[in-house]
């Protein structure tokens, strides 16, 4: 009887819909302090010596002009602080923003009401990575991929394409979760539920890491922690913010009605085993999900120092 549940139901791929897959990225964002970590390593000592200094020493010979390319840019919650930091050694900055979704608009709203700096120009992209690639040859001395590596399909082929977009001297950020923690530690991702066809399969930062290694491409690697608030989809079975967030984590439209129940009870075990009570500032509980706390933050610099 089981069995039969399980293939009654079908897990699909949240990535299919990228309408739903925009709300529940939305409602992961409301929630987890991913973007406060991120801005805070952004403004540290750690990405001024990896990512501005490096810069400046491989491109000392250059036109100081830098060209800067967001991947899956959203609405660029991370992306400003990364050209700011960038604006205070470069004097002059072209950022190329690449984002299929509405939430472009959201970051050009951004930029138009309060600009990132006076020497940072903009070029907007509502398409998709692949479709960028077929209508520009360009080369970027710095390349961001914040959130959308996940999207990107197998790393071999991306990993080889983002490398060759780089200028020789040039670094590729990518941040990716690890396979031990976040979406890689939930239990619908154990081997035997994987189906390219029905449930999500996200990259993590142990596949790409492999590719780097066999094309035998250095890199650096650093870590920084999250949590994500899960009190919604927890504790209250009506609210629809909470099962977007559910769907977002497990990579799968509408997961609560569609998992089977021995997945579905499977999940939420694991997330009250992994999570613990926290009291907010007005005195309430919420429950933390400290097991997205591993997130990969990997550098690579291409070739030598241009000349």
């Amino acid at each position: 009887m089981m069995a039969s549940n399980m293939s009654e139901n079908k897990l699909l791929n949240l990535l299919t819909d990228m309408n739903h897959y925009h709300k529940a990225y939305a409602a992961y964002c409301s929630k987890t302090t991913k973007w406060q970590e991120l801005q805070k390593w952004t403004e540290s000592a750690e990405f001024e010596s990896i990512v501005v200094a490096n810069l400046s020493k491989n491109l000392s010979a250059m036109d100081q002009q830098i060209r800067v390319l967001g991947i899956g840019s959203g609405e660029g919650i991370l992306e400003i602080y990364q050209l700011q930091k960038l604006a205070t050694k470069f004097p002059k900055i072209s950022a190329s923003v690449v984002e299929p979704s509405e939430l472009i608009t959201k970051y050009k709203d951004t930029v138009g009401r309060n600009p990132v700096a006076d020497n940072i120009t903009f070029e907007w992209h509502k398409q998709t990575f692949d479709e960028y690639l077929a209508c520009n040859d360009k080369k970027y001395h710095f390349i961001s991929v914040v959130h959308a590596v996940h999207s990107l399909g197998d790393p071999d082929v991306f990993i080889k394409k983002m490398y060759m977009l780089l200028e020789p001297g040039g670094i590729l950020l990518l941040t990716l979760v690890t396979d031990h923690t976040g979406v890689g530690s939930i239990p619908l991702h154990q081997s035997e539920l994987k189906d390219d066809k029905t449930t999500n399969n996200y990259v993590n930062s142990s596949q790409v890491k492999a590719t780097l290694e066999k094309l035998q491409i250095e890199y650096t690697q650093s870590i920084y922690k999250e949590t994500t608030d899960i009190t919604d989809f927890m504790t209250n079975d009506d609210s629809e913010e909470g099962e977007l967030l559910l769907d977002f984590l497990t990579g799968v439209i509408n997961f609560k009605k569609s998992a089977p129940d021995d997945v579905r009870d499977r999940v939420m075990r694991h997330f009250q085993q992994v999570s613990r009570i926290e009291k907010t500032d007005d005195g309430d509980e919420k429950m933390s999900y400290k097991h997205t706390s591993d997130i990969d933050i990997l550098f690579v610099t291409r070739g030598d120092k241009a000349k």
